[in-house]
């Protein structure tokens, strides 16, 4: 590859201090949902907690009515630093 970007465009960057945190929402999200690669993923970083966001994808011509798709529904698991625990499951509506 001759340019630093295309290296770039085909990896994701997970910082390594997220990873814990990222497995802890994985578990509690595969109890409920089936597959994981139907879904995107946010972390949001608020200082003394992680907000961890699975986000379904869209289905070929279907389109978002509220957090839920035909491939899944949207979940925000809220992670305190301190304890390494969830402390609030949010589901979208």
């Amino acid at each position: 590859m001759n340019n630093e970007n295309e290296l770039t465009e085909k990896f994701e960057k997970i910082s390594g201090k997220h990873i814990e945190r990222l497995l802890i929402a994985y578990t509690e999200f595969k109890k409920e949902q089936t597959n994981i690669n139907d879904f995107t993923i946010q972390i949001q970083d608020n200082g003394e907690e992680i907000k961890i966001t699975f986000n379904p994808n869209l289905a070929k011509g279907e389109r978002i009515l509220g957090g839920k798709t035909s491939l899944g529904r949207s979940v925000t698991y809220t992670i305190s630093k301190d304890k390494n625990k969830i402390i609030k499951s949010n589901y979208h509506r």
